[in-house]
């Protein structure tokens, strides 16, 4: 009987040793399918890493793209704002106040400018400038048509609010392409600002080889066959900008020409160029048409 024990024993430590055979296989092969896993999964940076430029770029200018042609009119006020720190401030400071110069009256009407009507707008005109507003008198008759009258009682109908996209009047302002004084000297730049000194648009102009001047916008510029042509055609130059309702209640006109450098003396005695000095030309404030002051 203890024979037969012992065999019994021996027979179940013989099983014991299968199975720890078998699991000892299984873990093994767990290993070896987990090790081909991870050889086949690339680590998180690669995918980032192969990216190009440009769809690396594309993960922000896309979103930008849509923001912009969402609220166009945010953006030009964005726009404006910005070349008026980097372009229009900076200029303005380099030419001093016995450089500047008022555009001569045209004739009698707002604050020295000749207003008249023009088919459905007014235009107010100076001697070498000449500011349309016919787009903004039709928005403050319809406003005051819809508010019985009350848009002439406040600054300039409603502004939008800091979560609404901003309503602009477009409005047009023609430029005289060499200076008003007859010295020949082309213009530079020209633009409009509000009764805060804020920019409402601009346009820049390019001294042609030909002789004369032609526009080239802030915006999109023409072919230069095309605007020689312009150029030859008349001498002056539009600018487009923009009114902004409930915030706008009276605009100037402004041209800076650009005059000569002047030459200096270096330190060894002879000739070297120097600053470039400009003019100024603006007009007075003009007040809108239907927009009365808040102040009593």
């Amino acid at each position: 009987d203890d024979d037969d024990d012992d065999d019994d024993d021996d027979d179940d430590d013989e099983d014991d040793d299968e199975d720890n055979e078998e699991g000892d296989g299984d873990d093994s092969n767990d290993e070896n399918e987990s090790d081909d896993e991870e050889s086949t999964e690339q680590p998180p940076t690669t995918r980032k890493e192969e990216l190009s430029l440009a769809e690396r770029c594309d993960k922000f200018m896309i979103p930008w793209i849509g923001c912009i042609q969402e609220h166009r009119n945010v953006y030009s006020l964005i726009s404006n704002a910005f070349y008026q720190r980097d372009y229009i401030d900076p200029l303005e400071d380099t030419v001093p106040d016995e450089r500047c110069r008022t555009f001569r009256d045209a004739g009698t009407g707002v604050d020295g400018a000749t207003t008249e009507s023009a088919g459905e707008g007014a235009v107010a005109s100076f001697d070498g400038a000449e500011i349309d507003l016919g787009n903004w008198r039709e928005h403050a008759e319809a406003d005051a048509e819809e508010g019985d009258g009350a848009a002439t009682t406040t600054a300039t109908t409603t502004a939008a609010g800091p979560d609404e996209e901003p309503h602009l009047v477009n409005a047009y302002a023609k430029f005289r392409l060499t200076d008003p004084a007859g010295t020949g000297r082309p213009i530079e730049v020209a633009y409009i600002k509000d009764q805060r000194g804020r920019l409402l648009g601009f346009d820049s102009f390019t001294k042609r080889d030909g002789g004369g001047s032609s526009s080239s916008s802030s915006g999109d510029s023409d072919d230069d066959d095309t605007a020689d042509a312009a150029a030859g055609a008349n001498d002056d130059g539009e600018c487009t900008f923009h009114i902004v309702p409930g915030e706008t209640t009276s605009i100037a006109a402004y041209a800076i020409y650009r005059g000569e450098k002047k030459k200096k003396e270096d330190e060894e005695g002879g000739e070297s160029s120097g600053t470039r000095e400009d003019f100024m030309y603006y007009t007075p404030d003009i007040p809108l048409p239907g927009v009365r002051s808040q102040e009593k």
